[in-house]
């Protein structure tokens, strides 16, 4: 199984996580974190980003977590990961603006 490709069928990916295709569509609509492309046939075409939280998922539930357990995990740890892009763009904005305000300062020193 070619594991480098972009995108793959309900069946590899059924193939690669050892989970059942039925059961990956109802993780689909009730975790809604696992999100394939649907093609203008309604197949579905899932990325490495799917098959990873597949496995994921497939590990809590071994874990013992409920669907919804797992489900208040995934998205804590999505929103955690937004706050620290949102954190990180804020901060990259602040040093730009803390670079501009010393060279309006030397600007203005020098006259």
């Amino acid at each position: 199984m070619n594991l480098n490709k972009n995108y793959y069928t309900v069946q590899e990916v059924s193939d690669i996580t050892g989970i059942k295709a039925y059961t990956l569509r109802y993780w689909e609509e009730k975790l809604k974190i696992i999100r394939p492309i649907r093609l203008n046939s309604l197949h579905r075409r899932y990325t490495r980003k799917d098959i990873e939280n597949i496995i994921k998922i497939k590990q809590l539930l071994e874990k013992g977590y409920s669907i919804k357990g797992i489900k208040n995990i995934l998205y804590s740890k999505r929103k955690e990961k937004e706050e620290n892009q949102k954190y990180d763009k804020t901060k990259e904005i602040l040093e730009k603006i803390n670079i501009e305000i010393k060279q309006i300062i030397e600007e203005l020193s020098k006259k």
